[in-house]
This record gives structure tokens, C-alpha cells and sequence, in this order.
């Protein structure tokens, strides 16, 4: 299996468009840090204290809401007890256009690297048929099986591989354009206000968006398995990754929606005060999770062990 997975490793990296994407990916992500940059340098400033003035008062205003939710309530309670916090203890938020809240909202980049690892997990079993090596690959004294796990596993090392790349070139791209700034990073933890570290919130924040590159990136291998023409699958492939998370919005209203997939792939909004559907909870999105994903697998694995590859 070392092998196997040693050998789908290098089949990746050697095609040039594999590269392609990685410097794509890293242009994209300099690109956004210098529109940013440039973005905030263009806005007033206005001073620290008056802002979170008023955002206390908007925290103040939603937390009286008697239409909101228990999680919305406590959200807002939380947020308003920072924002006091702040205020009294004299202790600035992170400056906009600081590395730190740079840093803090790099976690969108995972996007590019979502977009480009799903191009790669749907070709690489459908590009063995495209180029017609499907069956010197599967007349070797291995199980069609072990091929495809081989192939899954590189593609998550993949994954894992241009995530870490992306935090990377966020964290130097930040040195680039960004000024170090003031401010402190506050949460609330047991009813007190404590500093958190830029770092750790980063990569609590581009933990829970892999769960959604992992899972697309599961997703992406299954249509791929399936189809037998390497483009066919890399365009289903994005389209269903850019619109089902719209189904999302148009449909949300529907209880079916609590089941759908892109209801749960993006865990980041059970930090936000409302989710996408209401009344859904972390366990349960863990849970549909897990279920999208043995189904995914499932269906790639009697796909690949059971297609007629002379045909």
C-alpha cells in the first residue's frame, strides 16, 4: 500500500498542471493579501473606541430582539461582554489592515485550495481512463481495491498538502503587506473574557474549513470514480461545489435542507450567531457528515471494484 500511495504521490506532482495550480494558488493568495492591503489603506480610519461603541449599541439592539433565537442570544450577550470589556479596560481590537486580523480572515483562502484539489481528486481515476492506462494499471497482481485506496489517500495528502501551502502563504503575504498593528484578539470562555492568540484562532478557523475541503474533496473522488471522462468529472464536479451551497439559500426553508450536504460541509457557521438552517446542531452536521461520507466511498469503492474495465 506504501508503495501504491508512493507511486499515486508522484504521479500528482509530476503532471505539470499540478504545479500550475500550486503556483496559482499561491499567486491568488498574494494577490488578495495586496487588494486587501490596498482596500483598507483607502478607507478612514476611524478611531477604536467610537467603533466598538457602536457596535455595542447594535449587540445591545439584537440581543433585545424578542424573534431571536437562544444561540443568537448568547452570541450577542458574548459579543456585547467584549465590546464592554474592551471599553473599560481600555484594550483595543485587532487594527483592520494589521497582519493579525489579516491573519484571522485567511481563512477564506481555502476556497482556491478547495477549487483546486477538487480538480485533482476528480481526475485521478477518471484521467486513467481518458488516457487509456486504466488497464495497465489494474492488471498488476494487486486488488482493484488497494488501487483505489492508494489513489484516495494521495489525494488527502494532496489536500492536506496545498492547505498547509495556503496558511503558509498567508502567513507571508501578511509579513508583505501588512504593518504588525495593535489590538487584542477577546473571547469569552466560561462567563470570562480572555486573549486569544491570533495563531490559535487561525488555525481553529482553517480546521474547521478543511472539514469542508476533506469533504468536497471526498465528493470530487466519487464523481470522478464514476465517470469515465476526466473533464465530464472535473466540471460536475465544480459546478455542484458552487452551486449547492446556493440550494442552500434558495431552499433553506425546506426541511429536507437539514439533510443536504452543503448544509453542513462549512462547520465555521456555528461561530457566527445563525446558521444556515435553523435547527441544526455541530453533533448533528458531524454526524450527516460521516453518513455523505461512507456513502461517497461506498460508491467509489463497488464502482472501481466492479466496472467492466475492458469495455
Amino acid at each position: 500500500m506504501i508503495r501504491l500511495l508512493q507511486n499515486e504521490w508522484m504521479k500528482i506532482f509530476r503532471r505539470n498542471s499540478t504545479i500550475i495550480l500550486i503556483a496559482i494558488l499561491v499567486g491568488s493568495v498574494l494577490l488578495f493579501a495586496f487588494v486587501n492591503s490596498w482596500g483598507n489603506s483607502q478607507q478612514e480610519n476611524v478611531p477604536w473606541k467610537e467603533e466598538v461603541q457602536q457596535q455595542l449599541m447594535m449587540y445591545e439592539q439584537q440581543a433585545a430582539n424578542p424573534e431571536a433565537t437562544d444561540k443568537e442570544l448568547t452570541y450577542y450577550e458574548e459579543q456585547q461582554v467584549i465590546s464592554e470589556h474592551r471599553l473599560e479596560e481600555n484594550i483595543p481590537p485587532l487594527e483592520r489592515g494589521s497582519f493579525g486580523q489579516f491573519l484571522v480572515d485567511s481563512k477564506s483562502n481555502l476556497a482556491f485550495a478547495t477549487l483546486f484539489t477538487v480538480i485533482i481528486a476528480s481526475g485521478i481515476v477518471a484521467s486513467e481512463f481518458t488516457w487509456g492506462t486504466i488497464k495497465l494499471l489494474t492488471i498488476r497482481p494487486v486488488k482493484r481495491g488497494k488501487i483505489l485506496w492508494a489513489k484516495y489517500g494521495a489525494v488527502l495528502l494532496f489536500s492536506f498538502t496545498i492547505a498547509i501551502i495556503a496558511y503558509v502563504t498567508s502567513i507571508i503575504s501578511g509579513w508583505i503587506f501588512f504593518d504588525t498593528g495593535e489590538g487584542v484578539l477577546l473571547t469569552v470562555e466560561n462567563g470570562e473574557v480572555i486573549k486569544q492568540s491570533i495563531w490559535v484562532e487561525s488555525l481553529k478557523l482553517y480546521g474547521l474549513s478543511f472539514v469542508n475541503l476533506f469533504i468536497m474533496t471526498s465528493f470530487a473522488f466519487m464523481v470522478g470514480t464514476l465517470s469515465r471522462s476526466n473533464a465530464l468529472a472535473i466540471g460536475l464536479s465544480i459546478f455542484l461545489m458552487f452551486t449547492g451551497q446556493q440550494m442552500v439559500f434558495l431552499l433553506q426553508e425546506y426541511t429536507i435542507m437539514k439533510y443536504y450536504l452543503f448544509t453542513h460541509a462549512d462547520l465555521t457557521q456555528y461561530l457566527q450567531p445563525r446558521t444556515l438552517v435553523e435547527g441544526i446542531t455541530p453533533q448533528f452536521s458531524i454526524v450527516v457528515l460521516i453518513i455523505y461520507l461512507v456513502i461517497f466511498l461506498t460508491i467509489s469503492h463497488l464502482s472501481f471494484t466492479k466496472r467492466d474495465i475492458a469495455t
